[in-house]
């Protein structure tokens, strides 16, 4: 299993985003956000993605290094035209609105639309949390449906992901809430077919509606290309709640800013929403921690669940999971791993030696 340093993978990857036609500047961002959800534990929007990325690019689907424009806005709102470039960077720019609108308004909302896949929406979160506010925000994944509705038995939403983020006891530990509305994100599926392995049960259907393990029913093979299904959070019982928040995502991720919805629009691309708010137009900044502070250690406490040692609130496994992959190396299997060098050598980027665990 090849096992690389952080930078060393930042590194690689940004040149192979670079060859398809993106600034220096905005590659190593792209990578750099992929690395990062790696990092944390969330290997599903990480550096498995740069192969569909480059595919997207060589296509003529993404368009690195355009710029996004304002089609509308207000003082605490925007409607922001991603020009087709990578999501990340149409997302950071989307947010970045958002935290200069709050500032003046208290409050922002700024939507996106013509944007690429926007990657791990925790780190649009936490870009807000560094500014001092509270986050809120989605995407929607127009013209892909992968999950069930609740009851049914095809492909008719999105993951549709949610994100709230908020400042916690001290600036190094925010709560991060980031979680799709699919019961799985379809990108922790990606990576168990890539390592050859099957996921817990109660979280995908075959074709007939089954429930099964095995992510070859999700996604067809040569034997049985009929595909299968995600179930919304909540699985076969309470679905209807995973339902209604993948719904929710979609219609203001997707028909707010006129990127579509799951059942239309364009593949490959994301409806964003972002929004800030100022605690320090309610209770106060101040105020926000410490009673926050206090909500958190009050629900770790004791006594907890047979076989459970601690209890870990939003944001917190991730933050152990970059700690132990700073220090010893990011994994990764060799699936992925050589679907990056293929990648790469697409667009005349040549391999780098990876290290073996």
């Amino acid at each position: 299993m090849p096992t690389l340093a952080a930078q060393t993978l930042v590194e690689y990857v940004a040149r192979i985003f670079a060859a398809t036609g993106s600034p220096t500047a905005e590659a190593h961002a792209v990578a750099d956000h992929l690395v990062g959800a790696n990092l944390r534990g969330h290997d599903s929007h990480g550096v498995i993605r740069v192969s569909g990325y480059v595919t997207l690019a060589t296509a003529g689907t993404l368009k690195p290094g355009a710029a996004s424009s304002i089609v509308r806005e207000s003082a605490s709102t925007a409607l922001l035209d991603g020009g087709w470039n990578y999501g990340q960077i149409v997302t950071h720019r989307a947010t970045e609105i958002a935290i200069a609108k709050a500032r003046e308004t208290g409050v922002a909302f700024v939507s996106a639309f013509n944007s690429g896949h926007a990657g791990r929406i925790g780190a649009y979160g936490e870009q807000i949390v560094e500014a001092g506010m509270i986050a809120l925000g989605g995407v929607n994944t127009p013209g892909t449906s992968l999950v069930a509705a609740h009851g049914g038995t095809r492909r008719r939403l999105g993951t549709n992901p949610i994100m709230i983020a908020m400042p916690g006891p001290t600036p190094a530990e925010p709560f991060v809430l980031d979680m799709a509305t699919s019961v799985i994100a379809e990108g922790k599926l990606k990576v168990a077919a890539n390592k050859g392995v099957h996921v817990a049960p109660e979280l995908i259907i075959d074709a007939e509606g089954s429930p099964t393990t095995d992510p070859g029913d999700f996604y067809g093979t040569d034997e049985h290309p009929e595909q299968g299904a995600l179930l919304p959070v909540g699985g076969a019982t309470g679905g209807h709640k995973g339902s209604g928040l993948n719904l929710a995502i979609d219609a203001l991720g997707g028909i707010l800013s006129g990127a579509g919805t799951s059942l239309d629009g364009q593949r490959g691309s994301n409806g964003v929403f972002i929004m800030a708010l100022d605690p320090g137009r309610f209770t106060g900044a101040d105020v926000f921690v410490t009673m926050i502070t206090g909500l958190l250690d009050g629900m770790r406490q004791p006594p907890t669940a047979p076989g459970v040692e601690e209890i870990l609130t939003a944001g917190e496994p991730e933050r152990r999971s970059m700690a132990q992959r700073l220090a010893h190396g990011l994994p990764l299997d060799e699936a992925t791993w050589a679907q990056i060098v293929a990648a790469g050598a697409s667009v005349g980027v040549p391999a780098i030696d990876a290290g073996r665990a």
